[in-house]
């Protein structure tokens, strides 16, 4: 097996395993609050990303650019890293989960999907980005996949409710920390960045539970059952720590845009896991929906190819 189709492995994988936090989460919400789960979730992250990054420096297979400093020098990386870890990872976490009181993980999983959408939308306001007439058709075409899911009226959630904002509050949070993760990742390494926003996670969802008073012990409630030791594993371990490592093996090999293409199976995944694990109902408006989503994102990522193609060859033609 050659180094691309072990890339193109890795990437699906990859893929369908980010659409599943939702599904997992569910039935460790039943025995704690959203915010438990998510401070549990990042602890046991960061946890797991030090032993990954130890042993990768110490193998020399992680590469270490150079070190965070906690000083006054350093004070821009510091706050852009908590805000990454807060409300790229905490937040982010945090309201998908809260949603899941008002729709079903599918939907959630679909509204989800939203997010390299919402990422380059960051950028066109930030950085100066520009969209190609015929993403911003794409992009239309994935929010009309959207709105025919939650308008779906034999959905359990009964059409339009405040949930879908929350999980779309979710996507936000993920997007508007995009180019500020990708910034410190370049003078950090992407392994000691993801570790760095999961301590953050960690200690500010702490620290919101200490001042709030909320119930910290219900996080024991996690050994209850093996299903919830199991899922914690898979989010924390998982999806949180090792997965990151696994999707810098498929960038390496099949590049950005070819792992980029294999992270729109996340709402297909969310979807079909929710209805042989949630026993979630399977309508036409639902398939309709996720089908319009996942050829959206497609189409949005094909032409944003294009047009960056086209750009390098027209930027070529001027140097020569």
């Amino acid at each position: 097996m050659n180094r691309t189709t072990t890339g193109w492995i890795a990437a699906i994988f990859i893929g369908l395993l980010w659409g599943i936090p939702w599904i997992v989460g569910t039935p460790i919400l039943e025995v704690m609050d959203p915010q438990v789960l998510v401070w549990a979730r990042y602890t046991v992250a960061f946890i797991t990303l030090a032993i990954i990054l130890n042993v990768g420096i110490a193998t020399g297979k992680v590469e270490k650019k150079r070190d965070f400093k906690l000083n006054w020098e350093n004070r821009h990386d510091i706050v852009w890293s908590a805000a990454c870890g807060i409300i790229g990872q905490g937040a982010f976490s945090f309201f998908s989960f809260l949603s899941l009181d008002y729709i079903t993980a599918s939907e959630n999983g679909v509204i989800q999907g939203l997010i390299p959408i919402l990422i380059l939308t960051v950028g066109f306001f930030r950085h100066n980005a520009r969209f190609s007439t015929m993403q911003m058709v794409a992009a239309l075409g994935a929010f009309v996949g959207v709105a025919i899911l939650v308008m779906d009226p034999t959905s359990e959630t009964s059409g339009f409710n405040i949930g879908h904002l929350i999980c779309f509050a979710s996507a936000a949070s993920f997007a508007t920390m995009a180019y500020a993760r990708a910034e410190l990742a370049e003078k950090y390494g992407s392994v000691a960045t993801m570790f760095h926003q999961f301590v953050f996670a960690s200690i500010g969802f702490g620290l919101y539970l200490l001042f709030t008073g909320a119930d910290l012990s219900s996080a024991l409630g996690i050994f209850s059952s093996p299903l919830r030791i199991l899922c914690i594993t898979i989010l924390g371990v998982g999806i949180s720590g090792v997965s990151y490592i696994i999707y810098i093996y498929a960038m390496e090999r099949v590049g950005v845009d070819g792992t980029g293409m294999a992270l729109n199976l996340m709402p297909l995944s969310s979807f079909v896991l929710a209805v042989f694990a949630l026993g979630e109902s399977v309508t036409p408006m639902r398939l309709l929906a996720i089908g319009v989503v996942i050829l959206s994102m497609m189409m949005f990522m094909k032409f944003g190819n294009d047009k960056a193609k086209a750009e390098a060859a027209a930027l070529e033609a001027q140097t020569a």
